[in-house]
């Protein structure tokens, strides 16, 4: 692999820092200063600047990354999603052993990703399986004018993911489900279930895949389907719309680049509301849900909200117009700082086990890691 390289950019103020009223006697952290706002996470001694290290680039095929995740059943193993082409689809480079000496990587790509990984915006791995599941930013993945697209499942095993499974089987997908064109964001929820940003038909729907097909085949018929019609969310083309789920809470937060904004939902209110027509295929369940709390978390100062992570108290939101990631009060709701990446096309963030901040630069073909000096 190419060495990693290591930069230092000095964070930017933020423009409303909102900090809490404390009396004079109560012990005070040191002021920033002049220019500086950091999050608490990225403070030192010295209050001195994070700095950036570019763990993975074009050397290890990134392209046009769109996002990231650890695989949570092996340490250290980061997987990334490149876009691809229409043509050709989406591709994986999965760095062994992330950030340290010892890191390797494999690029991979699915026989059929034009249809199964076609524009993928997002990945997110199921929580205690080795599965992963994408979504796709497209209309129709057999570009045949309809509306045939959806999230898909896939296996991170490496002797099953992008290989061949066999005579007459369709690539290595374990499972894809094709109601939710334009699919700008995905969230894992529990084992083979995920939250999707659906900005076809602009609300947030669950998917639970239930048992998986097997790689290759195409029985879809125990997918269950909710969509939360409520809360409505619309598509900026080409930046993600990324989501976290907090897991003490089960909130579940939402970038919304085109409407500038990051929205919550609680995903354990609502219930079924009525059954909904299938869309492109059979189905278990697809239902409409009805009584779903939520509101938005923030609007001001964000341009292209996108990449998104929540780390203890603190949520971290990645802007993609201005390269910054803003940190806030999960409770609270008020910012706490910002640091300018200085990156081109911030998409997907992410935290290793240690609580440090990943993420993904869409023009530079970069993958980098904050780092507190």
């Amino acid at each position: 692999m190419s060495a990693m390289k290591k930069i230092y950019i000095l964070p930017i103020l933020a423009l409303l820092f909102l900090a809490s009223c404390k009396d004079d006697d109560d012990e005070q952290t040191p002021e920033p200063e002049a220019g500086t706002t950091m999050p608490a996470f990225y403070k030192n001694a010295n209050n001195t600047a994070p700095s950036f290290t570019i763990i993975a680039g074009t050397s290890e095929r990134v392209l046009d990354p769109q996002d990231l995740d650890f695989n949570p059943t092996r340490d250290n193993e980061l997987w990334v999603i490149n876009k691809g082409s229409d043509n050709s689809g989406g591709s994986t480079v999965t760095l062994f052993d992330a950030g340290l000496a010892s890191q390797s990587s494999e690029w991979k790509r699915d026989g059929n990703a034009w249809h199964f990984m076609a524009l993928p915006s997002a990945i997110s791995f199921s929580k205690t399986n080795e599965n992963f599941a994408t979504s796709a930013n497209i209309l129709d993945a057999n570009r045949n004018n309809g509306s045939f697209t959806g999230p898909s499942l896939w296996s991170s095993d490496l002797d099953v993911y992008a290989e061949n499974p066999g005579p007459g089987l369709n690539g290595s997908h374990l499972d894809m489900l094709h109601g939710s064109p334009y699919s700008m964001g995905i969230e894992s929820d529990e084992d083979n279930a995920f939250w999707v940003f659906d900005s076809y038909y602009e609300h947030i729907v669950w998917y639970d895949f239930a048992d998986d097909h097997g790689p290759g085949h195409d029985d879809h018929s125990d997918g269950i389907v909710y969509r939360y019609t409520e809360m409505k969310v619309t598509r900026e083309p080409n930046v993600p719309a990324h989501l976290v789920k907090d897991v003490p809470t089960g909130i579940l937060f939402v970038a919304d680049p085109a409407s500038d904004r990051v929205l919550w939902m609680n995903t354990q209110s609502g219930q079924i509301d009525r059954s909904l027509p299938l869309i492109n295929e059979q189905l278990a369940s697809h239902q409409a849900m009805t009584g779903l709390e939520w509101g938005v978390f923030a609007d001001v100062n964000l341009q292209d909200p996108c990449g998104i992570e929540v780390i203890g108290n603190v949520l971290y939101v990645s802007d993609n117009a201005t390269g910054e990631i803003i940190a806030y009060d999960k409770e609270a709701k008020n910012e706490l700082g910002r640091i300018a990446t200085g990156a081109k096309s911030i998409m997907g963030l992410k935290a290793d086990k240690n609580g440090q901040l990943w993420y993904v630069d869409a023009e530079s073909n970069t993958v980098v890691r904050i780092d507190q000096n």
